[in-house]
């Protein structure tokens, strides 16, 4: 579990990875935690560790986004390029 406390933002990060999420002991701990957070009229946000490979994922997302990068520059292109008049 990792707590970030944002003073300027009036916020606490809270991240809990698997391990904790199963762990009753955390959730014990954090009941304490949000109630003194949130008479300090703080918002407490809870970040959850997800259930998929994050490192394919990331990479995915990366490839999707040079593809369609490549695409936009591509289609920027051919707009500056001027149809050739046809002479009649």
């Amino acid at each position: 579990m990792r707590i970030e406390v944002l003073e300027n933002e009036k916020m606490v990060c809270v991240w809990l990875s698997h391990a904790d999420q199963e762990n009753p002991g955390i959730q014990k701990q954090l009941n304490p935690l949000y109630q003194e957070y949130r008479q300090k009229k703080y918002f407490v946000a809870v970040f959850y560790s997800g259930q998929e490979d994050l490192e394919q994922l990331t990479g995915d997302l990366l490839r999707y986004n040079r593809k369609k990068l490549e695409e936009n520059s591509i289609a920027a292109e051919k707009k500056k390029k001027k149809p050739c008049e046809m002479a009649l």
